[in-house]
């Protein structure tokens, strides 16, 4: 059943005083006109996700036995409310609730989620069936899950198989497949993937990334398109990463067409401009044959060290966050009794994105140096180096700890109102599936960075695996034997 043919009344979207009081809202920006006439506090407008989906309420189900009644009475019947069933959320509602209050509003947070744009493309195509099925879909098999209720999992693949054959029928439209509806299904599905293993994702990522080149340099007139082309193409650099391939230069030229169409020193764009420098220099190094010495790496590197220092201060501006040490918390969740609490999990994602990209550059930087101390040098230019590997090791310790403190909040076993809020006991409640799915890449960076010591990778391994084998997650069993690889041999060499 889908969500438009559901019987319920229509959304209201006025201001919580015009509803009370059945007046007309004019819905003015920040405060309702007639609020204003009348000289009263105007409480605001409904989200944009609870217009999307609410659940069903006590008013709702007594307009439906009132309905009941009525169709009785005119058939001659005696009414009797005790046969009548309430009317209750389908299996595709349940999905899509679940993938609301989860990737969207971001669950246990109170702000939102990484997938936050997700409404204002709901809203804006009509509720569109595709994207309808993709979210049900990822929201069924992450509910089943979190609740360990393999039954759903079947309704989920089910889900799963409509959204495809929609996707596909829409890729194959000149129209249907320039729509942002069809760009968000696609998304969503990645999140699916993760339950088969990585290669399915990486090719779901590069879908993804055909796809946003075929909509061309026209496709970033409103925030939502430009976060979508963000979310690609931050997936494509994990893809290039993982790879050792370049950034698609397509992407690239993408990425500076959407650059004039917002503040390119906002944090999450700085951040997707950097990590494609990043993916290049990457790439050139491990694929360099010799026609390019380490110094001109170096060079790079050092410069994109230097902008990498700007972004921790954009980032507290915009999303600051607060560092806990709680000696009596479950060391199986709180690393070194440590635990950050953040605004939301978009913030999470942020600051641990910038995090993942300073692994890889001051590994980079590391390995460029190390080579560089072998070599024959000046005694003022030695002690330079030295003194520059130190930092980046130093560097590279503390990255590891602070997307170790994300961890807590990430899995929803902390609340992030207040550090007085915190209870311990909270660790032994079910992780959250969505934030395993957010962790999953930057554990896995953190377990292969090659300063940290044993009892840290085998405290990484735990969480992987714990996220793997609960949440169904098949991708982070995968990557997880790559660390498991790491620490055996690290441990073979002491």
């Amino acid at each position: 059943m889908s969500l438009r043919n559901i019987s319920r009344p229509r959304a209201s979207r006025s201001c919580d005083n015009c509803r009370a009081v059945k007046r007309r809202c004019d819905q003015q920006i920040p405060h309702c006109g007639q609020c204003t006439r009348l000289r009263e506090k105007c409480p605001g407008y409904r989200d944009d996700w609870e217009l999307i989906f609410r659940d069903q309420t006590d008013r709702t189900i007594r307009r439906a036995k009132e309905k009941s009644a009525k169709c009785a009475s005119a058939s001659g019947a005696s009414y009797s409310p005790s046969p009548i069933s309430c009317p209750g959320p389908s299996i595709d509602e349940i999905g899509v609730n679940y993938f609301l209050h989860n990737f969207v509003i971001g669950g246990h947070s109170p702000s939102r989620g990484f997938l936050n744009y997700i409404p204002t493309v709901f809203n804006a195509d009509n509720q569109h069936p595709t994207l309808v099925a993709s979210m049900a879909a990822v929201g069924l098999v992450a509910l089943a899950n979190s609740t360990q209720q393999p039954e759903l999992v079947s309704h989920a693949r089910i889900k799963y198989s409509e959204a495809i054959r929609n996707v596909n029928a829409a890729l194959a439209s000149p129209v249907e497949s320039l729509k942002d509806s069809t760009l968000m299904s696609v998304i969503s599905l990645g999140l699916f993937e993760h339950v088969s293993n990585f290669e399915s994702w990486v090719r779901h990522v590069q879908g993804a990334a055909a796809l946003v080149v075929a909509r061309g340099k026209g496709q970033f007139s409103s925030p939502a398109q430009i976060l979508m082309f963000n979310q690609v193409r931050a997936d494509m650099v994990v893809v290039c990463l993982h790879q050792r391939q370049s950034f698609p230069d397509n992407m690239r030229e993408l990425q500076e067409e959407a650059t004039k169409n917002m503040n390119a020193s906002c944090g999450f764009w700085l951040l997707g401009t950097l990590a494609v420098r990043c993916v290049n220099l990457y790439e050139s190094l491990v694929n360099n044959t010799g026609g390019t010495p380490d110094s001109a790496f170096l060079e790079e590197g050092t410069f994109i060290q230097h902008d990498f220092q700007h972004v921790p201060g954009l980032l507290a501006t915009e999303e600051p966050y607060t560092t806990t040490l709680d000696s009596g918390g479950d060391p199986q969740v709180f690393y070194n009794g440590r635990f950050d609490l953040y605004r939301s999990s978009w913030a999470i994602r942020l600051w641990n994105n910038w995090r993942m990209l300073q692994l890889c550059v001051c590994e980079i930087m590391c390995y460029l140096l190390k080579k560089v101390l072998v070599t024959e040098l000046e005694p003022v230019v030695r002690t330079h180096m030295t003194q520059k590997l130190q930092e980046s090791l130093q560097i590279l310790s503390k990255l590891v700890d602070d997307i170790l403190a994300t961890v807590p909040q990430a899995l929803g076993l902390i609340s992030p109102t207040s550090e007085s809020e915190h209870d311990s006991s909270n660790a032994s409640s079910p992780a959250s599936v969505p934030g395993g799915y957010m962790l999953i890449w930057c554990l896995y960076l953190a377990g292969k960075s090659p300063n940290i010591r044993s009892p840290t990778r085998k405290w990484i391994i735990q969480r992987l695996q714990a996220i793997g084998e609960t949440a169904g997650n098949a991708m982070a069993l995968q990557l997880l034997q790559d660390i498991i690889r790491i620490d055996q041999s690290s441990v073979g060499h002491q």
